[in-house]
């Protein structure tokens, strides 16, 4: 059986060892390497020619450059986006930049395996409807009155938020409130449950029900 191989570059702990353990249960999947930083891009490219390279968009810091260097490394390999909201605006990016597909990071295991096969097979992969932010809101409404818990209402919209490993710019548009508020109701999180970082935070929404994986 011919295996599909992958690299996976993101920068959030949390779904980046999702995506690989999830990824690596299908027989016809080959995870080459799984790695935080987007630097080495080029060079892993070249070193270990993926087939399919599996970049987080929002780690991206100039995602042109980076998108457009593994490109030129590998110009056979395929580019699939991922994000936490794949939003209509991220789909014309990714187009832009020659990515076959976009995918949400917290997708169906069995979604993101058919995502895999349409692109290796020549197609396109794209959900920039995907009803994300309405589950997400509609889980939030859930816990806000079903937990005991120190934080307010908004401090758990923002802890949902940040389990579901959205940017603090994604959680402002998604709560239409300043980034500023956002890391305000962070550094507030933190205090009130005594944690330091917001890896803590997500492992504590996961294990406390906040947020389902």
């Amino acid at each position: 059986m011919k295996k599909i191989s992958i690299l996976i570059v993101n920068d959030h702990p949390i779904v980046r060892e999702g995506l690989t353990q999830v990824l690596d249960r299908f027989e016809d999947v080959h995870i080459l390497a799984s790695t935080a930083s987007h630097y080495q891009i080029k060079d892993l490219v070249q070193r270990l020619q993926p087939e399919v390279l599996l970049l987080d968009l929002q780690s991206m810091a100039s995602i042109y450059q980076m998108a457009a260097e593994a490109q030129a490394t590998k110009p056979d390999m395929h580019l699939i986006l991922s994000s936490s909201l794949p939003l209509p605006e991220y789909q014309r990016l990714a187009e832009r930049i020659g990515a076959r597909a976009l995918i949400s990071a917290f997708e169906a295991p069995d979604q993101i395996h058919s995502c895999l096969h349409a692109v290796m097979e020549g197609g396109t992969w794209f959900q920039a409807n995907n009803p994300i932010r309405g589950l997400v809101q509609k889980h939030r409404e859930g816990v806000n009155g079903r937990l005991e818990h120190p934080l307010s209402p908004r401090e758990v919209d923002v802890l949902c938020c940040v389990a579901q490993a959205m940017t603090a710019k994604e959680i402002a548009t998604d709560l239409q409130i300043s980034v500023k508020t956002v890391d305000r109701h962070k550094a507030n999180i933190m205090n009130k449950l005594n944690m330091r970082s917001q890896i803590e935070l997500a492992r504590y929404a996961i294990r406390n029900g906040f947020v389902e994986v």
